[in-house]
C-alpha cells in the first residue's frame, strides 16, 4: 500500500459529492501517504477523482501534494482559510527576546496578578494519573467559554468528547500529547489541548475560566506551551486554522489551506460558484466572530 485517501460520499441537491472525512471540525486533511509516494497518490487520488460527478476537498495545506496537483490539473482551487504558525529558535531566551515588550510585560503582569488574587500559580503538563480529570476540565472550560458567545463549542456532543477520551488515551501512550494546565488557588482555570509530532507542536484547543479573563490565562499558558516546544525540541508552534487576532501577538507566519473542487457537466459552473459563495460567507463570519481576538 503507498497511501490511503480518507474519502465519504454524500448526496447535496446538488447531487453527490465526495470528500475527505473530518471535513467541517477537522483542522488540516489530506491523503496519508510516505513522503516519497505522496506525489504519486495525489494524482492517482486526483485522476480517480475526476472520474467522479463531485469532488470538494476540504482544508488542505498550502504545499502539500494533494493541493498542488489539483490546481495544476485546472480544479478550482480556493484559500479557504490562514493557518499561523511559529518557527521556533533554540532557546526559549531567544524566542522569549523576539516577542514584542508589551507582550512580555502583559505575560509577566497577568501571572503577578494571578499570584496576588488567586493564591498559588502553577503551570504544568498533565500525567497518566491526571488526563481524565485534566480533560473533563478542558471540556468544561471550553464549553462555558464558547456558550457566552451563544455558541456550542468543540466539545458539545457527548459523542465528540467520548472520541477524545480514547484518543487522549491514546495520544498520551504514544508520547503525543500535552495537556497543559494552569492552576491557581489549587484548580485547574486553563487548559491546551496541544500535540506534539515530529518537530512540531499543534495547539488544538484550549479551555479557561471565562469569569477570570482578566487575568489573560490563555495567553500565559500559551507561552509555556511554546516554551515546552522548544526545550522539547520542536521547530514549530503550529496554531492550526483560525485567523483569531490573539495568534498575532506570537509573531507567527502564515500558512493558507486551500479547497479544491472537481466537477463534471453542467455542475462544473454551480460548483464554483458554491464554493466561492462559500467561502465569502466564511471569511465574513470569521470576521464578525473573532473580531476581538482571546486571551
Amino acid at each position: 500500500m503507498a497511501g490511503v485517501a480518507p474519502l465519504y460520499a454524500s448526496r447535496t441537491g446538488m447531487g453527490k459529492v465526495l470528500r475527505w472525512m473530518g471535513t467541517g471540525i477537522s483542522d488540516r486533511l489530506g491523503i496519508i501517504a510516505a513522503p516519497e509516494s505522496e506525489r504519486t497518490v495525489a494524482e492517482r487520488v486526483a485522476e480517480w477523482l475526476e472520474s467522479r460527478c463531485c469532488a470538494d476537498l476540504h482544508q488542505m495545506a498550502d504545499g502539500s501534494w494533494m493541493a498542488r496537483v489539483a490546481e495544476a490539473r485546472g480544479w478550482h482551487v480556493v484559500g479557504q482559510e490562514k493557518c499561523p504558525y511559529v518557527v521556533l529558535p533554540e532557546t526559549w531566551d531567544a524566542y522569549w527576546g523576539s516577542l514584542s515588550k508589551k507582550t512580555r510585560f502583559n505575560i509577566g503582569y497577568a501571572q503577578r496578578q494571578m499570584q496576588r488574587d488567586l493564591g498559588d500559580v502553577r503551570l504544568d503538563t498533565a500525567d497518566p494519573e491526571e488526563l481524565p480529570a485534566v480533560l473533563e476540565a478542558l471540556f468544561d472550560l471550553h464549553t462555558r467559554r464558547w456558550r457566552q458567545r451563544m455558541l456550542p463549542g468543540g466539545f458539545f456532543h457527548p459523542r465528540v468528547r467520548q472520541f477524545h477520551r480514547e484518543w487522549a488515551q491514546c495520544a498520551l501512550q504514544n508520547g503525543w500529547l500535552r495537556l497543559h494546565t494552569l492552576r491557581a488557588g489549587g484548580a485547574v482555570r486553563a487548559v491546551l489541548y496541544v500535540f506534539h509530532f515530529g518537530r512540531r507542536a499543534y495547539y488544538y484547543l484550549g479551555g479557561f475560566d471565562p469569569a477570570l479573563a482578566r487575568y489573560s490565562m490563555g495567553t500565559v499558558l500559551t507561552a509555556y506551551a511554546i516554551r515546552r516546544a522548544i526545550e522539547e525540541g520542536c521547530v514549530v508552534f503550529d496554531f492550526l486554522r483560525g485567523d483569531e487576532p490573539y495568534k498575532y501577538r506570537w509573531k507567527p507566519r502564515i500558512q493558507w489551506h486551500r479547497r479544491a473542487c472537481s466537477a463534471r457537466g453542467a455542475l462544473a459552473w454551480a460548483w464554483r460558484k458554491r464554493v466561492d459563495w462559500e467561502t465569502r460567507l466564511w471569511w465574513w463570519l470569521q470576521a464578525r466572530l473573532h473580531g476581538k481576538g482571546a486571551s
